[in-house]
Order: structure tokens, then sequence, then C-alpha cells
């Protein structure tokens, strides 16, 4: 047992993230810990199993630890829900409709919370706020996992703006500062490069992606290589290395040297707002320099494991949120596997000593591998996405990106300069486009990514990086081939089980832009889409989800009421899809662009909100807006509404969506919700819709 710290803290992670999942189902939590104390006092009596004990009394440690976190943070937030309160405080973030308020009650009570507001109504950051906010519980809609980000970042609540007002402050707060110079480099960058190149550099150098183009962002997403763009351990090597080489001459004392980079670590870390990743690759780096302070040697698993030790205890709700989860994965990849991984490569040709072009490439290749390995299973999990390109990718653009890095630092530390702004602006336009030139052409040529589904891809994708981790950290090369061989048989049975359940099972989802509403009904390679499709954003991701979900046919194409004419193209679907009819509303005048594109496709119009029902193929449409569907067996009921979930139990239907302001009389297994989450000031009510709560993608199995 050598690494004691890291049985620790794989412990308190899986009681961290165990008590994340349930919360605030807590009963189970004194049955588990009493479980996991006395495991551990088992295990410890015997010698052999004392690795054991230490993670069961690590994780009966943190699930107590847990409870009392989330009676002395959560739970004081969460008694406010449902109520109306006079609020003030800073405005923190700002989002296209929204804004996160560190703020406090009239009774002094502080909280943080995610206000939602009209778009003319977002104020600026770090302006002070006073007003009403109607507060409400943080939920979650389909793959987005709001629930769990918000309250890994401490924010509990979320509430509509119902009157308030914005100043600016008088004085400047030592904690809002490096907020601010992060904002004061961005803006001063805008102005020395276009928008292509100034997000790129505000993302990999400051942390920043409110600037970064959503077509610059996809293409990253494309490759596999979006992790570039988070500020991470790579992103503090290089610069940290750099501070060293500009200023160590300084210093003559190793120790003062480094202090002072341990200093601009830290500052580094306030400057990009603490993410989860630069917070581990952070404390990681601290970790090391620590190490050397006092003589010793840094070892990443121990690191690593302090790291996540630190992070859950600030703040234990962060072992939901994904990007520690990526960071984490990632640096065991990178850091764990892929020497050792790399080192059994060449072992089977032991003519290659170190610095050889082969055993570059070898290593190079271990990196690409094992990182993609150990993130690929997340990817699947919440993105449902497989990416061909992203060990290629990596091979060949890391190179690249890091002059890329490099000049996107100079130009964040001396914008302001006269002389060396411009100039690394200029280096920035030189390496930049090189960059992305090379990885818009890699995009071009490689093959797309693979959109796949339920449990099956995360089965197949999980066995095969366990069986590449395995073959890492043992050499029996018969072992390796064993465990490849059992992965295999694994996979294949989960992607017979899938095949087999895949047409007996209904799939939604469900999505908000802005105001505007998509839900996608997909069943069997055939679907329904029902939108506000007013944009072309809307229509882009309509397309995206029906290509995860391996949809051919389209039964039902139902434009909602957009409140005007959309300039938009629905091509993005009638081209890559069969649609067999479309709907819409008599209120609503097409543009010319998009009623050619209905050219040839049957279709209707209804009356007031509606939405239109499919059956056997064909469209009915009802007065009032009620719509059902009939899928063997199964039977689901559309009803214009405005309520919350209910679960009720009756044989009539087996699925509802409601939005009515009175629950309809009709009772059935589940009921799906939606609420008018902005307001009702616009004439056009269903702009309003948005999901609301668990549940919002569900499975319904079919006879």
């Amino acid at each position: 047992m050598k690494r004691p710290l890291c049985w620790i803290g794989l412990g308190c992670f899986a009681a961290a993230a165990a008590f994340c999942s349930f919360y605030p189902a807590k009963e189970w939590i004194f049955p588990a810990t009493a479980l996991f104390g006395l495991s551990g006092l088992f295990c410890l009596l015997s010698t052999r199993t004392r690795p054991a004990a230490i993670f069961s009394f690590s994780a009966a440690f943190m699930l107590l630890f847990c409870l009392l976190y989330g009676h002395l943070f959560a739970k004081p937030a969460l008694d406010l829900s449902g109520r109306t309160l006079s609020l003030s405080g800073t405005v923190l973030e700002t989002g296209r409709a929204s804004f996160l308020l560190d703020g406090e009650t009239e009774s002094g009570q502080a909280l943080n919370v995610q206000v939602w507001c009209s778009t003319d109504m977002v104020p600026n950051r770090y302006q002070e706020f006073s007003g009403i906010v109607e507060l409400s519980a943080i939920t979650s809609t389909d793959r987005f996992d709001s629930e769990s980000y918000y309250r890994s970042r401490g924010i509990y609540l979320q509430g509509q703006l119902l009157s308030g007002s914005f100043r600016d402050p008088e004085r400047i707060s030592l904690e809002s500062l490096p907020g601010r110079l992060n904002d004061l480099a961005c803006q001063k960058i805008r102005t020395l490069l276009p928008e292509k190149y100034s997000g790129l550099v505000c993302a990999v150098a400051l942390g920043n992606r409110t600037y970064q183009l959503d077509e610059q962002y996809d293409l990253f997403v494309q490759l596999g290589i979006q992790h570039l763009l988070a500020v991470s351990g790579m992103h503090l090597a290089l610069l940290t290395g750099m501070f060293s080489l500009l200023f160590g001459r300084l210093f003559r004392d190793k120790r003062v040297k480094i202090l002072f980079c341990m200093a601009f670590v830290l500052f580094y870390m306030l400057l990009t707002g603490m993410s989860p990743s630069v917070s581990r690759s952070g404390i990681m780096l601290l970790l090391s320099y620590l190490a050397q302070l006092i003589s010793r040697r840094a070892d990443t698993p121990v690191s690593l494991s302090a790291a996540v030790l630190l992070m859950l205890l600030y703040n234990p709700f962060i072992a939901r949120n994904t990007g520690f989860l990526f960071s984490v994965c990632t640096t065991i990849g990178v850091r764990m596997l892929a020497e050792p991984l790399s080192e059994k490569v060449l072992s089977w040709k032991k003519k290659n000593p170190p610095g050889t072009i082969v055993t570059r490439f070898v290593q190079a290749c271990s990196v690409a591998v094992c990182g993609y390995a150990c993130a690929a299973p997340l990817t699947v999990l919440y993105d449902a996405t497989l990416v061909p390109m992203s060990i290629l990718a990596n091979l060949l653009l890391s190179p690249l990106f890091t002059p890329v890095l490099a000049v996107s630092a100079g130009l964040a530390v001396f914008c302001a300069v006269p002389v060396l702004g411009p100039f690394f602006a200029f280096l920035v336009r030189l390496f930049g486009g090189l960059f992305l030139q090379a990885a818009a052409f890699l995009c071009r040529i490689g093959p797309a990514p693979v959109f796949w589904s339920g449990p099956a891809p995360f089965i197949v994708v999980l066995s095969l990086a366990a069986a590449i981790g395995y073959g890492a950290v043992r050499a029996d090369r018969r072992q390796f081939a064993a465990a490849l061989c059992l992965a295999t048989v694994i996979s294949g049975a989960a992607v017979s089980t899938q095949a087999l359940a895949e047409n007996r099972q209904i799939h939604c989802y469900t999505a908000a832009f802005e105001k505007n509403l998509l839900q996608i009904f997909s069943y069997g390679g055939h679907a329904i889409v029902i939108g506000h499709l007013s944009g072309q954003s809307q229509i882009e991701q309509a397309a995206l989800e029906l290509q995860r979900e391996n949809v051919h046919t389209i039964d039902a194409l139902i434009l909602l009421p957009s409140g005007g004419s959309p300039r938009v193209s629905l091509s993005a679907l009638t081209g890559q899809f069969l649609v067999v009819a479309a709907a819409c509303s008599p209120e609503d005048n097409l543009s010319t662009q998009a009623a050619e594109s209905l050219t040839g496709i049957p279709t209707h119009h209804f009356a007031g909100l509606s939405l239109a029902f499919w059956q056997n193929g064909i469209i009915h449409l009802y007065e009032g807006g009620m719509a059902s569907i009939r899928i063997g067996s199964k039977k689901l009921l559309i009803l214009p509404s405005d309520c919350a979930i209910l679960y009720e139990k009756e044989s009539v239907w087996d699925l509802a969506v409601t939005s009515w302001d009175i629950s309809p009389p009709v009772t059935a297994e589940a009921f799906l919700c939606a609420r008018h989450f902005w307001g009702t000031e616009n004439q056009n009510p269903n702009a309003y819709l948005l999901p609301y709560g668990r549940g919002i993608r569900f499975r319904i199995p079919t006879d």
C-alpha cells in the first residue's frame, strides 16, 4: 500500500458521486455510512485488505461530510424555492437571456441565483442589482444536466426576474479584480484582431469562450480536440514555463523562483475563473512545486488524488460536473497510462533507444490513444458521439497548437503595449490561421462524428478503454489479448441486446433556444419534429439529433407559431430526411425560402396553439391543439398546457405531454411538463414553453 492517498481520494469521489446522484433523497446515507464503516473495520482486521479499509472509511466520512454540506449550504437555498423575494447583489456572469447573481435576501441570507430575464434586460458584468425575483429549484432538461452543472458551482436556485434595476458599482472590489482584468484584456484583443482570431485567443489564453464563433467551436468538436479550448495542465505548464524563462533570471535562489511560479499559477487560476479543469491542473502543479520546495519527487497519482480530494471538500457536488470528470479521466490517460503503454510497445522491439523518431512517434500515439480512451466513455455517455478523427487530429494538431497558445499568451500580456500588441496579433494571425486551416482540412477529409445513443456504445467504449488501461499496466501479451477478447465479447453482447430492443423504444428530445421550443419524438428510424423553427440554430440542432437517433423518415414536421416570418431554409430537414407531412399555423406567413423547402410535401394548417399528431403515418388534427400518438399498444397524449410534472397511474394513457394552467382530467403513467419560463408578456405564449423537471428524456417500451 504505497499510495494510501489514492485510495482515500477514490473512496471520497465514489461517495460524493453517489450523494450527488440521489440528493436530496438522504434516507440512504446513514445505512450506507454504517455499511462502509463496518466493511472498513472488517477489512482492517486482515493485513492484506487495508486499501479496501481505507477506501471504505473514506467513503463513510465523505457521505457524512456531504450530508453536512448539503444541510449547511444547499438546504437553506432550496428552502426558498417557490418564494418571491427581494434580492440585491453583484452580477457575476451574463448570458443571452440570463445572468448569474451573487446576492443576498432582505434577511441577509447569501445565495447565488441564475436569474432569467428578457434579452433587453441582460445587464453588464459586475453591475449591482436590486429587485424582485421569483425563485425555483434548478432542474435539468434533456442532455444538458443543468441541475448537476449549477450545483457543482454552488448554485441551487433559478429565478424569473419580475422587476429590478442595475447600476455600476461605486468602487471595484478585490474579488472581482481578476474577472475585470480578463474582460479588459478580451476587449483590447478584440480591437487588435478580427472575431475569428480574437475569440480563439480569449478562449485558449484567458478561458473566456464568450466571443468564440459557434462554427469554430463546432470544428473543434467534430475533430474531438475541444479539450484544447479548456484551460488545463498543458496550458498551465506552457505558460508557467514561459513565465519562469522570462523572469527566472531575476531570482538566484531556486526556492524564491519556485514561490513566484506558484504565485503565478494562483493568479492565472483566478484570472481564468477557477473552472474545474484549471483548478485540477493548478492544484497538481502547486503540489509539484511544493514537492520541489521540500526536496521530494512529485507523484502523479498522489497529486491527482489530492487535487480531487481538495475540490470535493470545497464542493462535493463537483463530482457530477462534466468538465471535472473529463479533466480527471483525461489526466489518468495522458499522465498515468500513456507512458507505461509506450514502454510496453517499445519493449516488443528492443532496438529503439530514447530520442529516436520511432520512440517519439510511439509516445505521441500512446498519449493520443490513452487520452481518448479515457475520455471516450464520457463523450458517449453525455453526447452519444464517437469521434473517429480524434486520435489523428490530436496527433497532427497538438504540435501546431503549442505556438498558437504561446503567441496567444503573449498577446494577452502585451495587448495594451503599442508595439508588442500588434506584433503578437500578427503572430496570432500567422500561427492561428495555419492551425485553423489544418483543422478545417482534416475535418473535410475525415469521417464525421458517429452518433449512437443507448447503453450499447457506452458499454463498448468502456470495455475497450478498460482493455487499453489493462494493457498499459500488464506486461504479459497473452493477458492483454485475453482482455481484448473479453472486451470484444462484452461489446458484441451489448450491441446485439440493444439491436433487439431498439425498435421497441420511443426517445424524446426537448431543447429550448432562447424563447423557442424544439421537441423530437423518435422511434425505430421514424420521428416527429415539433418546434418554433424560426432560426437556423433550431433546424441544425433538430437535424443533428435526428442523425444521432438514426432517423430516416420524419412522419410529421410540425411548425409552431413563431410570431413572424422565419427567414430560414428547412432544407437541412427536408433534404436529409424523408418528410411524410408537415403542419403549420395559418397565422404564420412562411417566407419563400421556407415554403420552397416544403414543396412536394403534404402541408396541413391548424388553428390556435395546436400540436398535431401522428397515427399510422397520417396526420390528423384536433381542435384546441390536442394531439395523440399511438405506437403499437402504447398511447401518447399531447395537450396545450402549463403545469408541473405529475406521476399518476392509469391505463388509459401511457404518456401525456401537457402544459395547461389546470391539469386536464386525464391520468397517465407519466406527465411531462412545460411552463412559462420567461413570463407571459409576449403575444405568442407558445414561444415561452420550456421543458421543466427531471425525466424530460424518456423511453417507453412498446409491445
